[in-house]
């Protein structure tokens, strides 16, 4: 029977702390990797998903490897395990409270991690047009911007020019007309 392992007990086990735990499932997840989740969306973990953090842990520190390449060789690594370890036959699975739930290790695993990367798909389409809308947005308001310096800039300098040409009719002044000028 496999265990179900909560976040904390992974964490135990792994020696990390929450946030470690969350962003190498993340990762994983972002590469293809199905992590289960509770009926609440919490994430749960199985024998097979705390071999997998190790494995992560144990390409992360060989030199010259980076989170991201590390979590590609688990994901290459994790399908080669699969290919020589095809499971058709249910499964019973037993939790930590005792209750068994059977489990078809091919077929609804697969199901599972299609839906989850629909999910994430349309999780991220919703957010990539939330952004081009706020992109709008903020490029309308930056033209509003724009039109209204230029429009100062053109007050500006129509003022520079008016004050110009009084500046030029004052210098025009003949200097006999500068004493009767200077009266008024």
């Amino acid at each position: 029977m496999t265990e179900i392992y909560s976040p904390s007990d992974v964490q135990k086990l792994l020696e990390i702390d929450a946030s470690t735990l969350r962003k190498y499932a993340t990762l994983l997840e972002g590469n293809g990797y199905l992590v289960h989740r509770n009926n609440r969306g919490h994430r749960i973990y199985f024998d097979k998903d705390v071999h997998t953090f190790r494995k992560l842990m144990e390409f992360s520190k060989q030199e010259g490897m980076t989170m991201e390449h590390s979590a590609e060789a688990v994901m290459k690594w994790v399908s080669e395990e699969k290919n020589t370890d095809i499971v058709t036959e249910i499964e019973p699975i037993q939790n930590t409270s005792g209750q068994v739930v059977e489990h078809n290790c091919n077929h609804e695993e697969l199901m599972e991690r299609i839906e989850h990367l629909e999910q994430i798909n349309l999780d991220l389409i919703k957010l990539l047009k939330e952004k081009a809308v706020r992109e709008a947005c903020q490029e309308e308001k930056i033209n509003q911007i724009l039109r209204h310096v230029e429009y100062l800039n053109k007050l500006e300098v129509e003022r520079i020019r008016s004050i110009e040409k009084e500046i030029a009719t004052a210098t025009q002044k003949k200097w006999w007309n500068w004493f009767t000028w200077k009266k008024s």
